[in-house]
């Protein structure tokens, strides 16, 4: 599968005759991708967007760090304080 970027502005050389195979491939139900380059799809799931990538990176942070407040000496002071802190 290769996917290139196609200015959507009508005046563009030749935009009528991408338009038209597009429509084609998008409604052919022919297989026309080559297992090879596909076959991580069929065994692992999707690649993650970069939003989804991050948000996970960031409350497996978030995680990490809870368990490294709750075992600083710091914690049990603050927590004597302020039961309802974190």
């Amino acid at each position: 599968v290769t996917v290139r970027w196609v200015s959507g502005l009508s005046d563009v050389h030749g935009n009528e005759e991408v338009d038209k195979h597009a429509k084609l491939a998008a409604e052919s139900r022919q297989d026309n991708s080559s297992i090879t380059k596909l076959h991580f799809l069929r065994f692992s799931a999707f690649p993650l967007s970069i939003s989804a990538l991050k948000e996970v990176h960031r409350k497996a942070t978030h995680i990490r760090w809870a368990h490294s407040w709750q075992k600083s000496p710091r914690y049990a002071r603050m927590n004597r304080i302020d039961p309802k802190l974190l």
